[in-house]
This record gives C-alpha cells, structure tokens and sequence, in this order.
C-alpha cells in the first residue's frame, strides 16, 4: 500500500482577512479567529480538532454578594429563601452558638466555631497575640438556622487571635533520575499561623462595606520585607496638611495608594482578609 504523501494541517480562514478566497470552499467557525492554524492533526480524510477551547467567564462587573437565610423550621422548602430573616429576629441570631465556614487562604477552608484552634497558611507580618479579621465567610449556621452564603455572607465575619507564627514537621521528598545514579531528599518545613476562633459575628442591619485601609507614614513601611521599628520612625518630616492635620512630607509626592492589586491586603493593613470567591477581594492569589 501506497503511504499517503504528506499533507500540510487545514486552516480555518477568515472571512473578514482572506477576502479574495472563495468562502465556500472554505472552513469557517464561529468566533472568526484563527485559534487553531497548528492544532490540527495531520489527516489526509477529516480534519479533527485538537485543542478544545473553553469560552472566558465574563465575571466583571462582579455581582453583588448575597445569600439565603433558612430557617430549620421551614425545611424542606420549595421557594427561594430571603437575605435577611424579619427585623424583629436580628438579635436573637446574634446571641445564639454559631458555627462556620470561612477562608484563611485562597485555597483553604476551616469549619469552626467559638474556641477552636485552627492552622492555617502564613499571615504576612503578624505577631502572636494580634487580632485579625477574615471577611470570606460561605456559611453560618446554628441549631435553629443555616446562612448560605451565594458565594459569601456579606454581614458575617470571623474574629481571631495570632496564636503562633511556626513551622510544620518536616516534610520529605525523595528525588530520584533512573540509571543515572542521581537521587536527593529534601526535608521542607512549611510556615504556617496558629489563629484561635474568638468570635463569630453577624450584623445584618449594619453596612458590609469595608472602610479604606489606612496610609502608611512612609513608603518603606509599604514596600519593605518587615515594619519600621518606632526608633526608626523619629525622622519622619512632618508638615501640615490642607485640613490641619499633620501628614509626612512624603505624601506630597505619593499619596501611599496601592501600588499594585492586592499589597495593602497582604500586609494586613485592610480591616479584614477577603479571598476569591469573596467580590471584595482585592487579588486572587493573596
């Protein structure tokens, strides 16, 4: 048998760029892009696509957050559930043993409640004894009802104290090239942040919005690997502001806005952390 000759991959055309070609013997396809010139596989009968293209999500503008408030005594229900129970019933949710689900990462997720110890990933210049906030909050629930949270619950928050800044048991990893006599073990030690649930709040007829975070009195509190120590800080020239107030020198030249997404959020400096899916989240990653 005859092997078939080679015969170079079909190429979707454009309709709009290859004007002088006939379209109709032609291969077009919806999104009038050129996505697949070398994805197709080398075929003398049918051309198969090789690479499966995934539509982007349209995520901007964001939604709002919101969430369901069930009450146990409705269950099952065959309706959508309100935001917010009856005004008449904001403090008795507040007075009740709660339990929750919130993020301390991006990637992690702890179901706790009042007094739990809880490991999570590094917190960025924190020391033990600090108090912090975590704003990502998917559920709240208790033994008379269940906060959904669709992705987050705006009115809820999680407060907790910096235990300890330490380090996992090592980890080992075992390396190795076959016939090659190459092999390594590595001995990884992960740095993690020891945080005891203190409280878990609910303020549904509050505003969930979070206040600016405020501005650091030097650019090298932004920018640096640590915080400026307060022997550090006596030099700051300080001048008088348009309102009175005194403010560094510096601020006539940066204001001390983010430079980039996400590094107030990183050092601390906003109110509370917000991670993804959390539409008030700054930054993906941190």
């Amino acid at each position: 048998r005859k092997r078939p000759s080679y015969m170079p991959p079909k190429i979707p055309k454009h309709p709009l760029q290859d004007v002088e070609l006939n379209m109709n013997e032609v291969l077009t396809y919806s999104d009038m892009k050129l996505r697949w010139q070398w994805t197709t596989r080398f075929s003398t009968s049918r051309m198969t696509i090789a690479r499966h293209w995934k539509p982007m999500r349209t995520e901007f503008p964001r939604n709002k957050p919101t969430c369901a408030f069930v009450w146990h005594k409705d269950m099952p229900h065959r309706t959508p559930q309100p935001e917010l129970p009856d005004p008449e019933h904001f403090e008795r949710i507040k007075k009740q043993e709660l339990f929750c689900v919130f993020k301390s990462s991006v990637y992690h997720q702890h179901k706790v409640t009042v007094g739990d110890i809880v490991q999570a990933e590094r917190l960025h210049r924190r020391d033990a004894g600090e108090k912090v906030v975590f704003g990502t909050v998917l559920l709240v629930g208790s033994k008379d009802f269940t906060i959904l949270g669709k992705p987050t619950v705006p009115y809820a928050k999680v407060k907790a104290t910096v235990e300890q800044q330490t380090l996992t048991k090592e980890m080992l990893a075992f390396w190795y090239k076959p016939r090659r006599k190459q092999s390594h073990f590595y001995r990884r030690r992960q740095h993690v942040t020891m945080l005891r649930i203190d409280e878990i709040i609910l303020t549904p007829d509050e505003d969930p919005a979070d206040p600016p975070p405020p501005k650091p009195t030097r650019l090298l509190d932004l920018w640096a690997n640590r915080w400026l120590d307060p022997a550090e800080k006596e030099g700051i020239e300080m001048i008088e502001g348009a309102d009175g107030e005194l403010i560094p020198k510096v601020a006539q030249i940066y204001d001390g806005s983010e430079h980039q997404p996400g590094s107030y959020h990183r050092r601390g400096l906003t109110s509370c952390y917000r991670y993804w899916p959390d539409p008030a989240a700054t930054h993906w990653r941190i």
